[in-house]
């Protein structure tokens, strides 16, 4: 899925504050805490669809091709309006992994 979650969503009400800075590092853990819970919906949406048969309204040979699309847009929606609350615990984790991480240095600056 290569979907990516508008500059708007990282400005909504239910991004933490740090995220609602452009380009700073949380908000691009925000974008990508968000783009995995849409995963997450897509998959877990797309569970549903599985056992439907031929009869119902939305099974049959005729409705394969854009139930996938359906399923994504379901997930987009569900996603933009805040979700199931997972990128929210995503995020947090992704922000203390950043700063648990060890920093580096870079290799040409050696003490003289």
């Amino acid at each position: 899925m290569a979907s990516r979650v508008p500059d708007i969503l990282t400005y909504s009400p239910t991004a933490p504050a740090a995220a609602r800075v452009r380009g700073s590092r949380e908000a691009k853990a925000w974008s990508n805490a968000q783009n995995f819970e849409q995963v997450y919906l897509n998959t877990m949406l797309g569970q549903m669809f599985n056992g439907i048969g031929e009869k119902s309204p939305m099974g049959g040979k005729q409705s394969e091709a854009w139930r996938g699309m359906l399923v994504d847009e379901y997930a987009k929606t569900i996603s933009s309006q805040g979700g199931v609350g997972l990128a929210n615990h995503i995020y947090r984790e992704l922000i203390g992994a950043q700063e648990a991480a060890p920093r580096r240095l870079p290799a040409n600056t050696s003490p003289r």
